[in-house]
């Protein structure tokens, strides 16, 4: 894969230009989004389930490479990130429970068939196992009215119903992180993220805002080593656009490192996080295909309606950074519902020293004595 097509491909599914792609939406200045094609034929809950997957890498990528060292210096401190992370997709995200229109499995309306290699499913109702958007080939289940009713009076005459096919996807690249890091001398640290992504003269933005506080000194946990920190960290994320795309990410969790004088560190935290919102789209009006639609979502024409869900709350992480100078090296690894890799690097190219009442330095937390070891 050329590194364009990798880019495109990362850029649809990461702000969801997969959905619109693939249902050929029109996305016009201050309209609705709006969808035709595939995704017309698709209900708001199948259009959920589907996407559930995504919508978890998403919010996994969202909070990835918001923390490393948890031992923060007293200086003021500022300087750029550069990360990116991928997702390892589990089994068990590649196909969902898909809804069946009602009427199936009502025999004396109509009966329905579902192959799958040589099993064949007659009647079945409820949900069927379809792909999601990292999963496989989907299977149609046929259905043959019992009635004389006409299609256009549904919904005797149940149609055949088809679902989307998924993409077999195994690894999934994040949405990467470019984000300002800021150090304060109250040994907080600071990282904002901002992403303006312009569609047809409309914007969609994502921003993000992430906080860690180094607390053990406060505690009185390992004071005889300065060079252990352990942090609370705290973060929000938002995609959003004026008609269309409310989407909210949150987090909150510790983690806690130890420093040695060759400027590596070790570090490791556990952290609950969520993604919730709506991503709602207008169908497309007056398609021949919606009125002969199974689905009474579909043949009244009513919006696509997304609810935006993730598979992972709990993630527990570890990593390790190295810092020469200016730079910042990190990479770490989690545990979560899509195990996660990620790295990067900081370049720090602020760091101002606290001054005393009288002038002088304030070198109690000073940067360079905490890495050769002094005691505090």
């Amino acid at each position: 894969m050329t590194l364009l097509r990798y880019m495109s491909r990362m850029t649809q599914y990461v702000f969801f230009m997969c959905f619109l792609f693939y249902g050929n939406s029109a996305l016009k200045a201050g309209d609705s989004l709006t969808i035709t094609k595939e995704f017309n034929l698709i209900t708001s809950a199948n259009a959920s389930g589907y996407l559930k997957p995504l919508f978890t890498s998403v919010s996994e990528s969202f909070n990835s490479n918001t923390f490393t060292v948890a031992r923060f210096a007293r200086q003021w401190r500022l300087g750029l990130d550069i990360s990116v992370c991928g997702m390892f997709i589990p089994s068990s995200q590649l196909t969902f429970d898909a809804e069946l229109p009602s009427d199936y499995g009502s025999t004396g309306v109509t009966q329905t068939s579902e192959l799958r290699g040589n099993t064949e499913t007659r009647n079945g109702k409820g949900t069927v196992s379809q792909p999601t958007i990292y999963g496989g080939i989907s299977n149609p289940t046929f259905s043959a009215s019992q009635t004389s009713v006409l299609p256009s009076d549904p919904p005797k005459q149940p149609a055949t119903v088809t679902f989307l096919e998924g993409n077999n996807t195994s690894f999934m690249s994040g949405v990467p992180a470019l984000q300002i890091n800021a150090g304060f001398p109250t040994r907080t640290q600071l990282r904002l993220r901002f992403i303006p992504v312009p569609v047809d003269g409309k914007s969609m933005s994502y921003f993000g805002m992430m906080v860690s506080q180094q607390f053990n000194h406060l505690v009185g946990l390992f004071t005889d080593d300065s060079l252990i920190g352990i942090a609370l960290n705290a973060g929000f994320h938002s995609l959003s656009r004026s008609q269309g795309i409310s989407v909210s990410s949150f987090a909150v969790g510790v983690h806690g490192s130890k420093t040695w004088q060759s400027g590596l560190s070790l570090y490791g935290g556990l952290q609950y996080e969520d993604m919730s919102g709506t991503i709602n789209f207008v169908r497309e009006k007056n398609a021949t295909s919606i009125s002969k639609s199974p689905f009474e979502e579909i043949r009244k024409q009513a919006d696509l309606n997304l609810k935006v869900e993730t598979f992972t709350n709990f993630r527990l992480g570890a990593g390790v950074s190295y810092k020469t100078g200016i730079i910042e090296l990190h990479a770490d690894a989690a545990l979560a519902s899509q195990p996660v890799l990620a790295f990067g690097m900081t370049f720090w190219f602020m760091n101002l020293n606290v001054t005393k009442p009288n002038g002088e330095i304030d070198d109690s937390y000073d940067f360079n004595k905490d890495k050769q070891g002094v005691q505090k």
